[in-house]
């Protein structure tokens, strides 16, 4: 399922991801909150302008006009910074787009309404007002929401394919710049809720998402050179999500890890720790990613040493763990 070799970085997967989409179904349109460059959807707006739609530095109205997009039978992916997309639009998020056919309603039923989080967590390089390290847990408390963090492009190019035949609100983090490509697209197929066993092993569990896998993945080789038995689960969607699978194996370690680009708190780290007990019994879970707190601002490699999320001292963190 991984790619072998060396890693390789895609400079805008989601320019190409868009355009593609957009080329095979004329139903879908791409929107925009005067971040078109930004989020990368400039071949769409340039060469579809029909399936374009950029409603100005007015994020909250996004989610509005989306969601009337959406009754008018059409297919809207808003996309927009994480941060301004759930923090400052969450409202719309889940009033507009989320409730489906009406409040009250326990099934997922209305039409599909898509909204994509570019640079979540540190993968911003701004302070505070810029790092969505929420993100996933907001969205995790809509009823019926789909909520989707994808490791590399080839993940969210097939997540965005399964949304747009979802019925009512997926939420997806979105990659932007230099991306690096670590699933084998030849081998890889998404499916919501399922989970993916990316390595193989006894020892220490591993469970991470998005940017957490392939943090995880980066320490798993430092761990591998030194010995230490492990495994390495990636869930990509947080809601729903194969409880049996989490549960399967968790319980087949003593001892668990998650990781994720997400605070520890309402993330991946809580919802493992959820599953595990509400069983009863199970492994320790240790939950590494972002603390709560303010993170400093920076590039990612930056913070990641700063908050011990860098390779080297993650692997360190994981096989203490292990002890």
């Amino acid at each position: 399922m991984l790619l072998d070799g060396p890693r390789s970085f895609d400079p805008a997967p989601f320019d190409d991801i868009s355009f593609d989409l957009c080329t095979r179904r004329n139903d879908v349109v791409i929107m925009s909150a005067d971040l078109s460059k930004y989020c990368q959807v400039v071949r769409v707006k340039n060469e579809l302008p029909r399936q374009h739609l950029d409603v100005g530095m007015a994020e909250q109205n996004l989610l509005s006009v989306a969601a009337g997009v959406a009754k008018g039978g059409y297919i809207p992916v808003a996309t927009c910074f994480a941060c301004y997309i759930t923090r400052r639009a969450y409202d719309q998020m889940m009033i507009c787009m989320g409730t489906g056919s009406g409040p009250g309603t326990n099934q997922q039923t209305g039409p599909t309404n898509i909204a994509i989080g570019f640079t979540p967590g540190i993968s911003n390089p701004a302070r505070i007002h810029h790092q969505a390290a929420e993100d996933l847990g907001m969205v995790r408390a809509i009823p019926n929401a789909n909520v989707i963090d994808p490791v590399d492009p080839t993940d969210f190019r097939a997540a965005l394919d399964a949304a747009v035949d979802l019925p009512g609100l997926t939420y997806i983090r979105g990659h932007r710049g230099d991306t690096p490509r670590i699933l084998d697209p030849k081998k890889f197929t998404f499916e919501l809720g399922k989970t993916y066993k990316l390595k193989d092993g006894k020892g220490i569990g591993i469970i991470a998402t998005g940017h957490g896998t392939q943090w995880a993945l980066e320490a798993s080789d430092i761990l591998t050179d030194q010995g230490i038995e492990h495994s390495v689960l990636h869930v990509p969607t947080i809601k729903p999500v194969n409880e049996t699978e989490i549960a399967d194996f968790a319980f087949a370690h003593n001892q668990v890890v998650t990781v994720e680009n997400h605070q520890i708190v309402t993330g991946l780290g809580s919802l493992v720790t959820e599953i595990v007990s509400d069983i009863g019994g199970g492994p320790r879970i240790t939950r590494i990613g972002l603390p709560n707190r303010w993170a400093p601002g920076g590039t990612m490699a930056y913070i990641r040493g700063q908050l011990g999320l860098d390779a080297q001292t993650l692997a360190t963190r994981i096989a203490e763990v292990a002890q």
